[in-house]
C-alpha cells in the first residue's frame, strides 16, 4: 500500500511539473482573422510583434499583452510577404522576388517606395528578409515556369538586385517557396528556413520524390521536405541542420528558435495525407516539437498542458504564427483562440 501511494505521489509531481499554455490575449480582445503575420516581423528589443489585415497595422506587445493598431494609409496592396527592419522602424513589403517593394512607417503608417520595379516570373512567394549587416532587404526560393528555385538576392539600393547565392541543384539547400525565415541568433548573421514542399531539383513535372513523401500538384509532385538549414546572411552559406525527410519532423509547423539554449521549435501544425493527389483535412495539431541543436540527432515532443486550448481543424489556423520571446524565455503562439504563453523550463 505505502509503495502504491509513493507511486501516485510520484505521479503528481510529475504532473504538476508539466508546463501549462496560459492564454494572454483572448480572441474577444484581439482576432487573428484576416490578419497576416510574419516569422520575422518582431522587433525582440521592443518585445513588439507586427501583423497586418482588416485595413490596419497591428502592433502586439508582450511585455504588456496588449495591442495598438494604426489604419491603413495606402491603396497599395500588402502583397505576399513582409518582414521588419527595426532599426529603420518600418517593415518592407511587396510582391515576389524583384517586383516594385515598399516600405511603412511602424509608428505612422506612411507608405513609401522602397525598389524600383522588376519584372519576374521566376520569384513568385518568394521568402523576404532583412540584412541586418548591409542594410539589405533580400528575398530567397521561388516559383515560376514550372520551377522552384533556392537562389537568394538582395537590393542594392540602385535598382538592381544582385545574386549573392545561386540557383543550383546541389540540395543545399533543395529547392522551394513560401519560406518562412525563422530568426536566429540577435548578434549573428542567421536566419533559419524549415520544411515546407520542394525538390532537389524544382521540377514540376517530377513524378515521385525519393526517400521522401510525395505531394500531387497538377502536373507532378513536390516533396515534403522535413528539413531545416541555417542561413548566414554575411557569408551567404546555408548550413544543413537536419533533414531532409526527417522522420520525427511528424508535422508541418511553424518555427520558433531559443537561441538562449540553440534551440529549435516546431509549434503546432498537421501531418499531411494525400489522396490521389487531393488533400486530406486534418485535425490541427496542439503539439510542440523541440530540437536541441548540436545535441539532439532527432526532433522531441514537448510535455505540456493544453487542456484549455481548442481542438480545431486545419483552415481554422491557416494564418497561425508562433515567436520565442526572449524576454520571458517563453514561446508564444497566435491562433484563432487568443493569444497564448507557454513559460520554458
Amino acid at each position: 500500500m505505502r509503495v502504491f501511494i509513493l507511486f501516485l505521489v510520484f505521479i503528481v509531481s510529475l504532473s504538476a511539473k508539466k508546463p501549462t499554455w496560459i492564454l494572454r490575449i483572448p480572441p474577444s480582445v484581439f482576432s487573428i482573422e484576416h490578419l497576416q503575420f510574419s516569422t520575422s516581423a518582431y522587433d525582440r528589443d521592443s518585445n513588439i510583434v507586427y501583423a497586418y489585415g482588416r485595413n490596419h497595422l497591428f502592433s502586439i506587445h508582450l511585455n504588456s499583452n496588449t495591442v495598438d493598431s494604426i489604419p491603413w494609409k495606402s491603396e497599395i496592396s500588402f502583397g505576399d510577404k513582409f518582414t521588419l527592419d527595426s532599426k529603420g522602424n518600418r517593415i518592407l513589403f511587396g510582391l515576389g522576388g524583384k517586383k516594385r517593394k515598399f516600405a511603412v512607417d511602424v509608428t505612422t503608417g506612411n507608405v513609401t517606395p522602397f525598389s524600383i520595379h522588376r519584372e519576374d516570373e521566376e520569384s513568385h512567394y518568394a521568402g523576404v528578409y532583412w540584412n541586418e549587416y548591409t542594410h539589405k532587404l533580400g528575398y530567397f526560393g521561388g516559383y515560376g515556369f514550372y520551377k522552384l528555385r533556392n537562389w537568394a538576392h538582395e537590393y542594392d539600393g540602385n535598382g538592381n538586385w544582385i545574386t549573392v547565392y545561386p540557383n543550383i541543384d546541389n540540395c543545399i539547400p533543395p529547392k522551394r517557396t513560401h519560406t518562412n525565415f525563422i530568426l536566429g541568433h540577435p548578434k549573428k548573421p542567421q536566419l533559419f528556413i524549415m520544411s515546407g514542399y520542394g525538390s532537389c531539383t524544382g521540377e514540376q513535372l517530377e513524378q515521385s520524390c525519393p526517400n521522401g513523401i510525395s505531394e500531387k500538384n497538377d502536373l507532378g509532385s513536390w516533396c515534403w521536405l522535413r528539413d531545416v538549414f541555417l542561413y548566414d546572411y554575411q557569408n551567404y552559406t546555408f548550413t544543413n541542420i537536419i533533414g531532409p525527410h526527417e522522420k520525427s519532423m511528424t508535422m508541418e509547423g511553424i518555427g520558433a528558435y531559443d537561441y538562449h539554449t540553440n534551440t529549435l521549435y516546431i509549434v503546432g501544425g498537421r501531418l499531411p495525407h494525400f489522396d490521389s493527389g487531393k488533400e486530406i483535412q486534418e485535425m490541427f495539431q496542439n503539439t510542440v516539437l523541440k530540437l536541441r541543436i548540436g545535441k539532439d540527432k532527432a526532433f522531441k515532443s514537448l510535455k505540456a498542458n493544453t487542456k484549455k486550448m481548442k481542438q480545431t481543424k486545419w483552415y481554422e489556423q491557416y494564418n497561425y504564427c508562433a515567436f520565442y520571446n526572449p524576454t520571458r524565455k517563453s514561446l508564444i503562439w497566435f491562433r484563432s483562440d487568443g493569444m497564448w504563453e507557454l513559460q520554458l523550463k
